[in-house]
């Protein structure tokens, strides 16, 4: 129980931190606050653990992909990849700025993201044929 609790407790601790880099972000406008501070958990706890992803080797074809429906929640996403050691914390404050690819909707340039998000649905058509088209490519 205790192991599960400092876990936790972990967790916690780095949805706090996204948190702060999400209204860090926000306040050169252009953040979507609501979508992002939403989705902190859910993101921290997937690529904390439950995602098959090695930081060592993201072009790994076996690792597991998130897609991400709602690209407004971005600034989670990339908060947690600052977090986790995918991202480097300082490119944060480019955000928006034409001098980097963060932005209001995940860019492929970033590692991690396999897709441009934008129109919520479309989503699952994507996802279901990636690994198709990633033998092709």
């Amino acid at each position: 129980m205790q192991s599960v609790t400092i876990a936790t407790k972990q967790l916690e601790a780095t949805a706090l931190s996204v948190r702060e880099h999400i209204i860090k972000m926000s306040t050169d406008g252009g953040c979507f606050v609501g979508a992002s501070l939403s989705a902190a958990d859910l993101i921290v706890y997937l690529y904390s653990g439950f995602l098959n992803i090695n930081p060592n080797n993201l072009d790994d074809p076996d690792r597991d992909y998130l897609f991400l429906s709602k690209g407004h929640d971005v600034p989670a996403l990339y908060g947690t990849f600052v977090e986790l050691g995918l991202l480097e914390k300082d490119r944060l404050k480019n955000h928006l700025s034409l001098e980097d690819y963060i932005y209001w909707h995940p860019n492929t340039h970033i590692p991690c993201i396999e897709f441009h998000s934008g129109s919520l649905g479309h989503l699952p058509s994507v996802a279901t044929l990636y690994p198709f088209f990633q033998t092709i490519i």
